[in-house]
């Protein structure tokens, strides 16, 4: 009789569980996990325990209060990311519009993050002397921390085990070395196209006035806060370099500046360094890039990963 009696109480303490087991098994072979795109598998194997929202073809996200474009590619598998950094006050359109970049990313596979940057200066900090109207600018916390992660979190991309390329033009190539030093782990490779690294080279620059007050003033900011040669021995991405030797406006001796200190300093990252003899500081020039900044991220593909 309590032999009887104690099988069916195992009996029916056991059954709720079963039930339970059966309907989640059920229900899990009829759910789709939300992907970026029709590459769920791929995605998912990456993150198996995250849930990512999908993208549509081309969207804009706002992020704490900032545009950011992004665009999906038809081709399938997804080749990795490029983040694409704009000039100083430029639009983030610009590069899909005056170059082909876009379109020649797009045709390999590669998602496009185009964050609107304003007149941002990649700074990590502002001071008294920074131009109040430019503090309204997304600068490096926002980029590399706030943004990285809500891609991240929310649509599975960047992530470091996926391929990850940042190329940036003018202030932008300034903001693609910011991102090569805080986050290493995270890209295969960056490309900087007309960029300026040691502030102190070019003391009467409007821009660097502008965030780090007058050089005579305040050198110490200057030499050490977000000086890309001063950290430059914390360089670990490989990176393609260009610049017009005959740019007005950023002085073709920064790009030279950061190839020679990437050769004395860290002798085993991977460094292209082109000179252009005949262009300026344009779109002509940044277009005349394209292909060889693309060819350098498929060498660099699967790096690490």
């Amino acid at each position: 009789m309590h032999f009887c009696l104690m099988q069916i109480f195992i009996y029916t303490s056991f059954l709720p569980f079963l039930l339970t087991s059966i309907i989640l098994m059920a229900c899990s072979k009829h759910r789709k996990p939300h992907n970026l795109n029709p590459n769920e598998k791929q995605i998912q194997l990456h993150s198996p325990k995250i849930m990512c929202d999908s993208l549509k073809s081309f969207q804009t996200l706002v992020v704490q209060g900032h545009a950011v474009d992004i665009a999906v590619p038809d081709k399938i598998p997804i080749q990795g990311n490029i983040l694409l950094l704009p000039g100083f006050a430029f639009p983030k359109e610009d590069w899909c519009k005056k170059t082909s970049l876009c379109k020649k990313a797009l045709e390999r596979g590669y998602i496009l993050i185009m964050p609107q940057m304003d007149k941002s200066n990649y700074v990590s900090k502002f001071y008294p002397e920074t131009r109040k109207d430019w503090q309204k600018s997304p600068q490096k916390a926002w980029l590399v921390d706030t943004l990285f992660s809500y891609l991240q979190n929310k649509y599975c991309i960047l992530l470091p085990e996926q391929n990850n390329f940042v190329v940036g033009l003018s202030t932008g190539g300034r903001g693609a070395a910011v991102c090569a030093l805080a986050k290493p782990e995270l890209f295969n490779a960056v490309a900087t196209l007309s960029g300026d690294f040691d502030q102190t080279q070019i003391p009467k620059d409007k821009v660097m006035i502008g965030y780090y007050g007058d050089y005579q003033t305040f050198k110490e900011r200057w030499q050490k806060e977000d000086n890309i040669i001063f950290q430059i021995r914390n360089w670990k991405v490989p990176v393609y370099i260009g610049h017009g030797k005959l740019d007005p406006i950023v002085p073709y001796q920064q790009s030279e500046l950061l190839y020679q200190s990437l050769q004395r300093e860290c002798p085993k990252v991977k460094v292209r360094y082109n000179l252009a003899p005949t262009h300026g500081h344009n779109y002509a020039y940044w277009e005349s890039e394209v292909d060889a900044v693309l060819a350098f991220f498929e060498e660099n593909k699967n790096r690490n990963k």
